[in-house]
């Protein structure tokens, strides 16, 4: 995959008019820098990445399950994490990691964990099949309000291209499954999309959608020991890096947790003692 940044100049620009260096996409859509070559850019998809990556850990011994947690399993003293409690039974475990995204706030009810916080982001799906190349695009937006928002668009081998651009703050739901975007974001994206291009049509939109990235109060994120809580360790807070980063997050973790320290990454940065834990009373208050 090529990726570019560019920008796309108002319709009151002199350079509206003015043919893109890349043929698919519309006139006025001026390409100021190739950023990677086919040598050292590509892409994932997430549901397929992850999948792949769980397969292969389920090859090794390990075991998914899907259940809900509504606890940790303490020491007698309570110093120590000795597993946790799903769907009110007690699973033991030598080391239990809270990596789930956003969502990784709810465990703050039963750990001293720094507060994560959710940002929403719209993105639309279209089928493009072979009429989109291999481009990724890192795009300035300028739209009629006067707002400059920055577009990405990023073709996947399966014959789609998935498009995103800015992002707001809105409650996060308990459940995952029930994120649904904002209708006025997404119309909005569209529009921008149409004007990105010709193939960006209406009737080759196969998905309508929206996530919540994880952020930290300081922008990095947090990764290694808890506080207070021997055995329990966080890995979130990646915001849109998190496929990027989590296979390393991975790797430094399974390090941290075997052998007391991390050799492949430096976790100082990342460390979530740097923040102040967030009070779970704030928590139930909110949910």
């Amino acid at each position: 995959m090529t990726a570019y940044s560019g920008f796309v100049v108002p319709d009151d620009d002199a350079r509206r008019h003015v043919p893109s260096k890349l043929d698919w996409l519309s006139d006025g859509v001026t390409i100021a820098q190739q950023l990677g070559t086919p040598e050292t850019t590509a892409i994932v998809h997430p549901r397929k990445f992850s999948s792949a990556i769980m397969s292969a850990a389920q090859g090794y011994g390990a075991e998914l399950r899907t259940a809900q947690i509504t606890g940790m399993v303490r020491s007698a003293d309570g110093s120590m994490i000795r597993g946790a409690e799903i769907d009110g039974s007690l699973i033991e475990a030598d080391a239990v990691v809270i990596a789930m995204g956003p969502w990784s706030l709810m465990a703050a009810a039963w750990l001293a964990l720094p507060a994560v916080f959710g940002q929403r982001s719209p993105s639309l799906v279209y089928d493009t099949g072979t009429d989109v190349p291999a481009d990724a695009l890192f795009l300035e937006y300028h739209e009629e309000s006067g707002a400059v928002v920055t577009v990405e668009v990023f073709p996947r081998v399966d014959g789609s291209t998935h498009i995103t651009a800015f992002s707001d703050q809105a409650p996060l739901p308990l459940e995952p499954a029930t994120v649904t975007p904002d209708q006025r974001e997404i119309d909005r994206l569209q529009t921008i999309s149409e004007r990105l291009s010709p193939v960006f049509q209406p009737e080759r939109i196969i998905a309508r959608q929206a996530c919540f990235r994880p952020v930290t109060q300081d922008g990095l994120p947090l990764i290694g020991r808890l506080p207070q809580n021997k055995g329990a360790y966080v890995a979130t807070g990646h915001n849109v890096w998190g496929i990027l980063n989590a296979p390393a997050t991975g790797e430094a973790l399974a390090e941290l947790i075997t052998e007391g320290v991390s050799r492949s990454t430096d976790l100082t940065p990342f460390d979530p003692v740097r923040l102040r834990p967030l009070d779970p009373w704030l928590l139930r208050s909110s949910y």
